[in-house]
């Protein structure tokens, strides 16, 4: 990278505003160093600071950058068993107390440049590693904007910033690169995890992360929407949709309840119907009775469709009425669900009175339409859904030249009759992995590469931390999914965006593959600290993650951010970043985010969720950042 002669230097160096806080201490490697602070800066805030030295690298000059996380005090005479009699009775030491102090500091390194004026009078400012441990004395200076811009200046048009450096007021540069080959792309897919308690600020960052990945036109973008916010675009701290059409992305939302059907696919809705409790009004509350019942159902409703010359896309008003009529006329399908006589005929009397009696047949038919619904081109409601796999295919990268769609599906079920139903949810999110399983394999096998983001949010409530090869619930074969779909789609170019409140919830084999994670406040106990020291492994790193402060009290969100998350980061350390809570503040760093040109755009309906207007549904969730 071409930079104007003693630039970089001049910059590091420059005597006005580059004010030493430390020089490098003892014990210090090429990992981590040790900082003896000066008497200047000690009352200072000091941990989390990002720091950078300048250091003599075979005739050349190096400037090395790490973030503090541990500060610590020591006085020698304090340490005296002799002294400290007289610490207790008097409280201090008089001339050595406070005095004796010697503060030191850790950094871990995160990143290394090299730093080469040639003959030309050029010079350049490359990524290079730590080769030897650094001398003592050299002086360590506090990082500023000016300095990591420079620092960064060949990779300016692919940073983005979404917060600062943990504790200060410098900028955190970071790069989100989409999955291809080019212009900003890494040419390979990985995984996301973004993590923390209710109100650590995930929501808010998870905003910032799909608006970062729009600037890639070429990425598609899928985001599997359970709670219907993102949809909505309810609760966050900016108009995502609006921002989104700003960066010309053509924006779609379908709502599971209203304009989303499943395949073509008889069983599958034989099946659903157990979800909504169809066998159970019939009767048979049995478990193994209600799978045979599936069975048998799904024979009388093909039957039923044959004789219409139907499909289930399009199945006439009449198909229940129909499927339990052959039903009570065929003896050996009652007798396959109950071989005693006793309870066979009570099945029979059963389809009879719900035959019979309209209050009864009503009551059937709401359950049957619930799960009729999910497959019908027009549904009971008139409206019109489209093929799920033609939603998901749709976001599939196979065009170099084409702007990838950003599509959300609402999954919440809003004002369904499985609002509420895990199960049900569950089993869609199946369908979408499989969708997205199979095309991408069949993209890989005509030698296409996907370039395709999946975003799954609420994580925790759907893809479980285990699975029993008994358990046959909707739940442990979702989590069967992801966790094949998580080792096999990266090859495809397909990576997947997990948010969730908690590590422990999720299956191991899923954080095993991620490469990207950010962590918010609150994974501090148990099995979350330990999940948590696993994946990061670096004890200074982790205590600076616990040091966070409940983001309710100030109103301040940090994120400790592992894997490829800046171009600082390219030995694998941390870094720890406080999110902008102000959208004003994300522009003014990434003015390419401005929107306050683009018309407002509402591309899904506000979910108010039993309230009587937008207005006082906002005063009640009272969201911003979180």
């Amino acid at each position: 990278m071409r930079i104007q002669r003693g630039r970089v230097l001049e910059v590091l160096q420059e005597e006005n505003q580059a004010v030493p806080i430390g020089v490098v201490g003892s014990p210090s490697d090429t990992s981590q160093i040790t900082i003896d602070i000066l008497e200047s800066a000690e009352n200072s805030r000091i941990r989390g600071q990002m720091v950078y030295l300048v250091l003599p690298h075979e005739g050349r000059q190096m400037a090395v950058l790490g973030q503090i996380s541990r500060v610590e005090t020591k006085n020698r005479w304090h340490e005296d068993m002799a002294f400290r009699g007289i610490i207790k009775r008097q409280g201090e030491l008089q001339n050595l107390s406070g005095r004796a102090d010697v503060r030191t500091a850790t950094i871990s390194v995160q990143a290394a440049f090299l730093i080469d004026e040639n003959d030309k009078g050029e010079e350049f400012s490359t990524e290079d590693m730590l080769g030897t441990s650094p001398s003592t004395g050299k002086a360590v200076y506090a990082v500023r904007d000016e300095v990591l811009s420079i620092l960064l200046e060949k990779h300016k048009k692919e940073i983005v910033y979404m917060g600062r450096v943990f504790g200060t007021q410098v900028k955190m540069p970071q790069h989100l690169r989409h999955f291809g080959k080019g212009t900003g792309g890494v040419g390979e897919a990985y995984h996301i995890g973004v993590f923390g308690k209710t109100g650590s600020g995930k929501s808010g960052l998870a905003a910032y992360l799909l608006l970062c990945y729009a600037r890639h036109k070429e990425m598609g973008v899928l985001f599997i929407d359970p709670q219907g916010q993102f949809s909505s675009g309810w609760g966050l701290p900016f108009e995502l949709h609006r921002a989104l059409f700003a960066q010309g992305r053509d924006v779609k939302v379908y709502k599971m309840a209203t304009g989303l059907r499943l395949g073509d696919n008889a069983l599958q809705f034989c099946e659903l119907l157990a979800k909504a409790k169809f066998y159970q009004f019939l009767g048979i509350k049995n478990a193994d009775n209600a799978e045979i019942a599936v069975e048998v159902l799904y024979n009388h409703v093909r039957k039923a469709l044959t004789a219409a010359g139907a499909k289930l896309d399009a199945a006439p008003s009449t198909l229940l009425k129909d499927t339990l009529t052959l039903w009570l006329g065929d003896e050996k399908s009652l007798e396959r669900i109950y071989t005693g006589k006793e309870r066979r005929e009570q099945l029979a009397e059963r389809l009879r009175q719900i035959l019979s009696d309209s209050e009864e047949f009503t009551d059937c038919q709401k359950r049957w339409t619930t799960a009729l619904d999910l497959f019908q081109k027009i549904d009971s409601k008139g409206n019109e859904r489209t093929l799920l796999s033609q939603v998901v295919g749709s976001v599939i990268r196979t065009a170099e030249t084409d702007t990838q769609p950003f599509v959300f599906l609402d999954i919440s079920g809003e004002g369904t009759e499985f609002k509420d139903d895990d199960e049900i949810k569950a089993l869609l999110l199946k369908e979408i992995a499989s969708t997205l399983n199979r095309e991408g394999g069949e993209a890989f096998q005509d030698g296409k590469q996907l370039n395709c983001l999946v975003a799954l949010d609420e994580a925790h409530r759907f893809v479980r931390n285990f699975t029993r090869s008994s358990d046959t619930s909707e739940m442990s074969k979702l989590t069967t999914e992801f966790v094949d779909a998580v080792r096999t789609t990266r090859k495809y170019g397909l990576g997947y965006l997990f948010i969730t409140q908690t590590l422990a919830s999720l299956h191991r084999e899923i954080i095993g593959q991620l490469r990207l994670c950010a962590f918010g406040y609150g994974l501090t106990m148990g099995s979350e600290l330990a999940n948590l020291n696993e994946l990061v492994g670096d004890p200074e790193a982790l205590s600076l993650y616990r040091s966070f402060v409940d983001p309710q009290s100030r109103k301040q969100y940090p994120f400790m951010f592992t894997g490829p998350a800046s171009p600082l980061s390219f030995t694998g350390s941390p870094i720890f970043v406080e999110m902008f809570t102000s959208y004003d503040d994300f522009v003014a760093a990434n003015p390419w985010a401005d929107y306050s040109g683009t018309p407002k755009v509402r591309s899904a309906p506000l979910p108010t969720r039993g309230f009587k207007d937008e207005e006082s549904f906002t005063k009640a969730r009272n969201l911003d950042f979180d």
